[in-house]
Order: C-alpha cells, then sequence, then structure tokens
C-alpha cells in the first residue's frame, strides 16, 4: 500500500472515531427544541464550526507536552481515557445522547454547547491519543472533517426534520458502541503495558 492510500485510510479512521464521540446527531434535537433557535442558529453554527476544531487541535497537539509536565505516562492516559470515553458511550446508549449538561443558548454558546457538550473529555482524550496511532497529518485532516461536518450538523435542521429524533437517537446509539469499541482497546493496550 502507498503512503499516500495509509495517509487517507488513517484520516478517515479520525475523522469517523472523533465524529462518532462529538456526537453533534445527538446535540441537534437537544438544541432543536430551545425556543427561538431558528433565529440563534446562525451565531450558534459559526462559533462551533471556528472553536470546535481549534480547541481539537490545541489539545492534540499540546498533548504530548502535558504528558511531559504533569508526568504522565500514554499508557496511563490510556487507561483513564478509555474510562472516560466507556462512560461517554454508556451515556449515550442508555438515553441516545449525552446527557452531560442541561442546554441554554440564552446563556451561553461557547459553554455548555461547543464545550463540554460537543467538545467533552471524550473527544479531547481522543484527540491527544490519536497522535500516538497516527500520523500528525491524519490526525490534524480528521479533526478538521469531522468539526466540518459537525457544523453541517448544526447548522442545517434537515437531519431532524426529515429523519426525526427517534432515528437520530439510534444512530447515536449506534455511534456509541463505536466508542464503546475505541473505549475498551485503550484500557486493554494500557493495562497489557503494565501486565
Amino acid at each position: 500500500m502507498t503512503d499516500a492510500y495509509q495517509l487517507a485510510i488513517a484520516t478517515i479512521s479520525v475523522a469517523t472515531q472523533l465524529f462518532a464521540v462529538i456526537d453533534p446527531i445527538g446535540a441537534v434535537p437537544l438544541l432543536f427544541n430551545e425556543p427561538d433557535y431558528e433565529r440563534r442558529i446562525t451565531k450558534i453554527s459559526r462559533l462551533i464550526g471556528v472553536a470546535v476544531p481549534i480547541i481539537l487541535l490545541v489539545f492534540a497537539l499540546m498533548g504530548p507536552y502535558i504528558f511531559s509536565i504533569f508526568g504522565i505516562n500514554i499508557n496511563d492516559f490510556k487507561i483513564a481515557g478509555g474510562i472516560i470515553l466507556l462512560i461517554v458511550a454508556i451515556d449515550i446508549l442508555r438515553g441516545g445522547t449525552s446527557s452531560t449538561v442541561p442546554i441554554n443558548p440564552d446563556d451561553y454558546i461557547l459553554v455548555p454547547i461547543v464545550t463540554p457538550l460537543l467538545v467533552g473529555p471524550g473527544a479531547i482524550t481522543s484527540a491527544i491519543i490519536y497522535m500516538t496511532y497516527y500520523p500528525i497529518t491524519a490526525v490534524i485532516i480528521g479533526i478538521i472533517i469531522s468539526s466540518f461536518f459537525t457544523y453541517l450538523t448544526v447548522r442545517y435542521l434537515l437531519l431532524v426534520r426529515i429523519m426525526g429524533h427517534s432515528m437520530l437517537k439510534m444512530i447515536g446509539r449506534f455511534f456509541s458502541l463505536i466508542i464503546a469499541s475505541w473505549a475498551v482497546q485503550l484500557i486493554i493496550e494500557g493495562i497489557t503495558h503494565f501486565i
């Protein structure tokens, strides 16, 4: 396989997994239920389109330095990150969406919509760990792609109108299985290192 092909596969893997962890599909119905959402959608989606990739890129690129400053081993982080991702997956599986915080766009957009609803501990953990699995180019492009589709999901309400809340919740539960599988893999790898 060529380097370009391997880079493309790695990029798709990062983008797909990260989109599942961010779970904008699960967030859209919650935002859609808010009063006067149509008027605020442009402002909300623009901030999401800018803030989501910036936050993820900062943590992905600064992850190794954060580990160094706090003396954290990557395998320790894999176990802790795996546990966090597993909790996120179970949360989505049980409720059809993440119930991290209540949504109130009248109060804030950056908090709690961008973080921690979209870019929460699970997404930040994933972005940092991806740097140990994939080439940096694949991680950066994957983050940009997943952020772009997150923006599109929130900006355009066709998903909610066409598919309905029930279908979106079902898709969210399917994504939770992907997140759970990734979480279990991280925990096993972290524990195997110590054994």
